[in-house]
């Protein structure tokens, strides 16, 4: 479906963020340079690379597909709680972050319960960056877009991706997420009113739906379950080391304070307008994969030329957000578990640099290796995310807010305890009904509290860091 000058328009900007890259590949130096940037970003460098990395692929074909089969609860339980949970990740908790001294989630771990805990958090958070769900929506955009498998998409994205993350680090990051992040914006919303005016607005939407109209309720097209399940998933981003990495990096704690508020405005409304589409979706498509079907859907309606920019800000998307993690799971095979293991102190800091580019090509074949197990984009993402939410959500959140005891078994025990029984009810999932992670949450906070009642309190080591 795409013509000639909308493929040159998409190698151009291949081209441009390969460009970017190559550029800030000369100031990676080391941890400080490659990982935070030099803890310089501004306010306008932030609000890009953390509304970008947020949306990514899932946010935007895998909400599409989300929102085709859950309707308008998607954005009324899932995106309107999620931000409003965020609120105090922006005025409290990320400028705590902001102001330490630690380079990494690990390095936080480390400092509350040792070395031991931070490594157990750095296996678990090496392989939650593969960002599985990523890979999924983008071989969903190749199918529409070129008609190629699934399997060739994602290598080449995943390519395209480990290529960029290799040589820019984070500053290369994020200047090309806030390009790559208007594009989206702009490309998304553009073919919007066109839609929802072509099915007759929501009157025209709900007789279109059918039988499906209980989709247009806010709650009408999902579970009790599920619904609870995603409202304390929206407390994920607490656990989200991109967000952390962000908050580090930002030139000061007011200004990372200030992007993630600038943030949520764009979210809320741009989240409306996705989770629309996906209801329009279902409503002309009812039978399709959602995903495919929106792709085809929007690029039906656009110009020649423009069609070649709705595909770069889309897959622009999935590229901000899988280099964004593939830069935090590299540092964290390298600096967090091989250099750790080995005693940082013995090796320089390029040696460090040179073993992130290695793991991040690592965490691209894993990534390709698991994504396409999943039917719907969003379905992989939850998974990943909750697995890592199960087991480091409470010791992250409890050690940075928390004024009482901390010590190694604590941290340890509730990582062990919230993540295995994550993955034994997902292994077996006859035991109950109710989703995994509204169990292991409480199981991890209860092992927190009992952990922390043994061993030698860290509270002093931890105010040292």
């Amino acid at each position: 479906m795409l013509g000639p000058l909308d493929n040159a328009i998409i190698v151009f900007f291949v081209l441009l963020v390969l460009s970017i890259g190559y550029y800030f590949s000369k100031t990676a130096k080391d941890m400080e340079s490659y990982y935070l940037a030099n803890r310089s970003l501004p306010w306008s460098l932030v609000v890009g690379t953390l509304a970008a990395s947020w949306y990514g692929g899932i946010g935007v074909v895998g909400t599409v597909g989300y929102a085709a089969v859950y309707g308008l609860s998607t954005w009324a339980i899932w995106s309107i709680g999620a931000h409003l949970i965020r609120m105090p990740l922006a005025l409290w908790v990320g400028p705590r972050i902001q102001i330490r001294t630690d380079i990494t989630v690990p390095d936080l771990l480390e400092s509350l319960y040792g070395r031991k805990a931070a490594l157990l958090g750095a296996v678990l958070m090496f392989f939650v960056c593969a960002q599985i769900g990523e890979i999924t929506a983008v071989g969903y955009i190749g199918e529409a877009a070129w008609g190629v498998s699934n399997v060739t998409a994602g290598t080449i994205m995943v390519a395209l991706v480990v290529v960029l993350t290799v040589l820019g680090g984070l500053m290369g990051v994020a200047v090309t997420d806030m390009l790559l992040f208007f594009c989206m914006i702009f490309s998304v919303t553009m073919v919007f009113p066109g839609l929802f005016g072509d099915i007759g607005g929501w009157a025209g939407l709900r007789t279109a739906l059918g039988e499906n109209a209980p989709l247009m309720h806010p709650t009408g097209g999902m579970s009790f379950w599920k619904a609870v399940m995603l409202v304390v998933f929206c407390f994920s981003p607490y656990a989200d080391p991109t967000f952390y990495q962000r908050f580090s990096a930002a030139h000061s704690p007011k200004v990372g304070r200030r992007a993630l508020l600038t943030c949520f405005c764009i979210w809320i409304a741009f989240d409306i307008v996705i989770c629309t589409t996906g209801v329009i979706v279902k409503a002309l498509y009812p039978d399709a994969q959602p995903e495919v079907a929106y792709v085809r859907l929007v690029l039906s309606h656009m110009p020649v030329g423009i069609r070649g920019l709705f595909i770069v800000g889309l897959v622009g998307a999935i590229i901000s957000t899988l280099d964004s993690y593939y830069l935090v799971g590299g540092t964290t095979l390298a600096n967090d578990i091989y250099a750790r293991a080995r005693g940082i102190a013995s090796l320089p800091q390029k040696t460090i640099v040179a073993y992130t580019r290695l793991a991040v090509v690592l965490l691209g074949i894993i990534g390709l290796s698991v994504a396409f197990r999943f039917k719907l984009a969003y379905d992989a993402f939850l998974f990943v995310g909750s697995i890592w939410m199960s087991a480091a959500f409470v010791p992250i959140v409890g050690g940075l807010v928390g004024r009482g005891r901390k010590t190694e078994t604590g941290g340890i025990l509730s990582m062990v305890v919230g993540g295995g029984l994550f993955g034994l009810l997902k292994l077996f999932p006859e035991i109950t009904a109710v989703e995994p992670l509204l169990l292991a949450l409480p199981a991890s906070f209860l092992a927190w509290l009992i952990g922390n009642r043994i061993g030698e309190d860290r509270n002093g080591e931890a105010l040292k860091a």
